[in-house]
């Protein structure tokens, strides 16, 4: 396939591949050895009722919900449902505009060039758009179905993206940023887990988080209710020497700064709302 120069597409939100259903459908089908009519059909369920998939292997091996198990864990490591649940919500306009604000955000008070560490990135879709916009991208998720899709994603830009599947090899102290979008919800130890993502900034780098903790629905049986403690509380970063610098309502991730423990005044614990209101 020729690759895609970063000159011609630079500003899509979106890659013009991931909305061709015919490439998606074929890149999948390399991935997962499944018939391209399954999974077409799997497709559209999940753009009609997003979800769909991963809900449906949740009842057909009778997997608990919003708890954390070996189970849940073999079940990440077996399942090919979160390629169309991450297909359809990268296409989202929430998610979209998300991408967008952060790009900007990055360009405008750090300047292209940075070092960007894209934790938990699935289908690799922020790391393609960061690198067009010319920041220096490192892609990180573990091996899977999600890594197959974003090298072949990958491969389409001209861009560098480093890819890291294992957490030792990422070195310390090392980014100017660190995105980590719409994963915390996910993890079973939420502080040591901020803990070591933060390690990967370099002093005054910044993290940029969206976690929607609250999100205990059936649609998300993956998002962990025992994690719903930290929904709208700002202490668990504090104690992470990230300081609060900017963020917005909603489907907006707030940005932190790392600082010295000497520098990081710890600030009463409020909600996000009372925080911007």
């Amino acid at each position: 396939m020729k690759s895609q120069s970063k000159s011609e597409k630079p500003t899509l939100v979106c890659p013009i591949e991931l909305r061709d259903e015919e490439q998606v459908v074929r890149w999948i089908a390399e991935i997962t050895g499944r018939d391209e009519s399954t999974i077409r059909n799997r497709l559209r369920q999940e753009f009609e009722r997003p979800g769909f998939n991963v809900v449906r292997e949740f009842a057909e091996i009778s997997l608990e919900p919003y708890v954390w198990s070996e189970e849940l864990v073999r079940f990440y490591e077996q399942t090919d449902a979160f390629l169309y649940e991450l297909v359809v919500w990268n296409c989202n306009s929430l998610k979209r505009r998300m991408r967008s604000y952060i790009s900007k955000y990055l360009t405008e008070h750090e300047g292209s060039g940075r070092n960007v560490l894209c934790v938990g990135d699935g289908l690799g879709v922020d790391s393609f758009y960061l690198a067009q916009h010319r920041q220096k991208v490192t892609y990180f998720e573990l091996e899977g179905f999600s890594h197959r899709f974003a090298s072949k994603l990958f491969s389409l830009t001209d861009a560098e993206i480093k890819v890291a599947s294992e957490p030792q090899h990422i070195p310390t102290e090392s980014f100017d940023a660190v995105v980590c979008l719409d994963v915390l919800e996910h993890v079973r130890d939420v502080p040591s887990f901020l803990k070591q993502i933060t390690a990967y900034l370099r002093p005054g780098g910044i993290l940029i988080v969206h976690a929607p903790f609250y999100m205990i629905h059936p649609s998300n049986p993956t998002h962990l209710k025992a994690n719903r403690i930290y929904s709208g509380k700002l202490d668990l970063y504090y104690e992470c020497s990230l300081k609060l610098i900017n963020g917005r309502f909603f489907w907006n991730p707030l940005i932190f700064e790392k600082v010295s423990d000497d520098t990081n005044q710890r600030k009463p614990q409020r909600s996000a709302l009372g925080m911007f209101s």
